[in-house]
Parts: C-alpha cells; sequence; structure tokens
C-alpha cells in the first residue's frame, strides 16, 4: 500500500486534558491527511466502550480491504495504555499523539510532546518493538491488565487516586507533589511479601513502583533505570522513611537522582509476584499508568517485544547496555536478597 493510501485509526478521550484531547483528536485528522494519511476518528463514551468502537472501526476498515496503519491514542496516559492493550490484541503498531496532562509514557518513549509533531512521527516513523508489562491478579477471575510505562502498588496507586480526585487543577509535578503529600499523611508504609528470581523478601514499602518506562508524570523520572525495551521491567522501592530523610529524598525523586539515597532499593526482573502481608489495612491498590485497575496479589511480567511502536528507531525504544547495574548505577541493586 503506498504511503498515500496509508490508514490510521485514532482513539482519543474526549475528558483527557481538561478537554483539550477532544480538540486535539480533530485537528490530528486534518493534519495526518495533509500528510498523506486517512484517519478514521473513534472518540468512545468511556474506556468500557472503546473496545467494540475500535472493533467496529476495523470492520468497517476490512469491508474495504483496508489494513490500518496503526492505532493512535490522542490523550494522556490512560488512553495511551487502552490504545496499546487494543493495538497488542489487534497486533497494530501503536502511535502516541500526547494530549493528556501528564504525558508520562510519551516522555518514556522518547516521543515528542507536541501533538503535532507526534503526528508527523506517526506518518513518516518506522514501527519499533517495544515491551509490555501485564498484570495478573491472582485468585480473581479478571482478564489480564496492561501497562507501557509504569504501574504502582500502595502508596503509588494512592497517589495516583487522590491526584485524579482532588487536585487535577495542579498539573504536572506540583499536582504530584500535593498528592503524594497528601497520601503521605493518611497512608502508611505497606507490608508487602515480594517473590523474585525464586527469593521471597519480605518489606515495608512506602513507595512501590514497577516501570517498563522511567518517566512519571510531567518527565519524574521514578524508575531512571528502566527502559521501555530492555526485556526486563524494574522497581523502585522506598523503605519507610522520617521527615528527615523524606526532606533528602523528596528532591531527588523529583530530579530523578534519588537511587543512591540509603532508603531506596532498585531490583528487576521478568516475572514476580506482589503480595499484602498481615498488617495491611485492608485491600492494597494497583495502579496501571495512572488507572487503578485492582489489588494485591499480583503476579507482573513482560512480555518482550510485544508491541511495535510508532516512531524514529534512532530516537524511540533505544535499549541501552545494562552491563552490571551495581557499577552502572551507583546504589542500585540487581538481586531480591539485597532487600
Amino acid at each position: 500500500m503506498s504511503r498515500s493510501r496509508r490508514t490510521v485509526i485514532l482513539l482519543a478521550n474526549p475528558t483527557a486534558g481538561g478537554g483539550a484531547a477532544s480538540r486535539v483528536a480533530r485537528q490530528a485528522v486534518h493534519t495526518f491527511s495533509g500528510l498523506g494519511l486517512r484517519a478514521f476518528l473513534v472518540a468512545p463514551a468511556g474506556p468500557a466502550a472503546a473496545g467494540a468502537e475500535v472493533r467496529r472501526a476495523l470492520a468497517a476498515l476490512r469491508t474495504e480491504r483496508v489494513r490500518p496503519w496503526g492505532l493512535v491514542a490522542v490523550g494522556g496516559d490512560g488512553t495511551v495504555r487502552l490504545a496499546a492493550r487494543l493495538a497488542y490484541r489487534a497486533r497494530l503498531p501503536l502511535g502516541v499523539v500526547p494530549a493528556g496532562t501528564g504525558n508520562g509514557a510519551a516522555y518514556s518513549l522518547g516521543l515528542p510532546l507536541d501533538p503535532w509533531e507526534a503526528c508527523r512521527v506517526v506518518a513518516r516513523g518506522v514501527p519499533v518493538p517495544c515491551d509490555l508489562g501485564r498484570l495478573e491478579f491472582i485468585g480473581r477471575p479478571s482478564r489480564p491488565e496492561f501497562f507501557l510505562n509504569v504501574a504502582g502498588v500502595g502508596l503509588d496507586a494512592d497517589i495516583t487516586r487522590v491526584y485524579h480526585q482532588g487536585v487535577r487543577r495542579l498539573r504536572g509535578v506540583p499536582g504530584y507533589v500535593v498528592a503524594a503529600l497528601r497520601s503521605l499523611a493518611s497512608t502508611g508504609p505497606t507490608p508487602l511479601e515480594l517473590e523474585l528470581d525464586g527469593q521471597v523478601v519480605q518489606l515495608d514499602a512506602l513507595l512501590f513502583t514497577i516501570g517498563n518506562g522511567r518517566y512519571y508524570g510531567k518527565g519524574i523520572a521514578v524508575v531512571p533505570p528502566a527502559h521501555p525495551a530492555d526485556g526486563v521491567l524494574d522497581v523502585c522501592v522506598v523503605l519507610p522513611a522520617g521527615p528527615a530523610d523524606l526532606s533528602t529524598l523528596v528532591p531527588r525523586l523529583l530530579l530523578g537522582r534519588h537511587i543512591a539515597h540509603p532508603k531506596v532499593r532498585m531490583v528487576h526482573g521478568r516475572e514476580f509476584v506482589v503480595r499484602a502481608r498481615p498488617g495491611a489495612t485492608g485491600p492494597v491498590a494497583v495502579h496501571a499508568d495512572g488507572d487503578v485497575v485492582g489489588e494485591l496479589p499480583v503476579r507482573v511480567t513482560v512480555l518482550e517485544g510485544a508491541l511495535r511502536v510508532l516512531g524514529d528507531p534512532r530516537k524511540l525504544c533505544r535499549a541501552a547496555e545494562r552491563g552490571n547495574l551495581e557499577t552502572r548505577v551507583p546504589g542500585e541493586v540487581t538481586s531480591s536478597r539485597a532487600l
């Protein structure tokens, strides 16, 4: 098929970015047309309707004997996560046009944050393999959830909930700082059990963040070693900390320089299980790319190269040499034994 006849499906979240995504999606249709692509716009009423709407779009295109060039998310991290799941199942490349309040996935993937530059990347890019995280909630008859960027447990999920429910008017870093302070005031460390590499480790965690990508919100590098195309997931654990430790830890975390802090531990792996230990105050929530999707226990696995993302292969998902992480990144550990 010639470039001039390529078709993309745009999946837009009308509420993302305070309604900005709806405007960006309508303009993107014209931008893609000028770039030689036909855009088939899908704007479901909510996430539950997205799968059916995309399937209808695919069916309509099949009647025209058209295979889409890709499924393009127009919105924030939640929309990107939803589109990644649908693209993975439909075996379509994923495109990203950021139009949310945080756009952490775009930061982690190295994609343009400007929507119009992002449209050009989708139109001129090539499909580049990327990893996908999978969450399976043990003992619950539910379908797996997926995350493209970051997932989190306990306080991390509570910060996400508080941010979305109460402080979104403070967008970006200020909003996350306020949400974190409110959550810290009401939520203590979460007693967890981590099963990794055949080892079972018990720990109390203020923060437990799982990174396929490294950035959270507007460029906060919460899991600095993470890379979305290296075949592993990295976990950042913040141990219980008093005011003195937090006064030095929080500024470092906002700058992505926290992994050498004595209250921080880093591990990585391809598959692990996280459970709540006795002493947890009620169910422990799990979030995926900013959406609370379930409760512990959960099995987390990486699907290596499961997704293709449209972009410049020189900039997108370039897997760096991991080497020995203990020497590459001071203070980082590679084994569950070090927790």
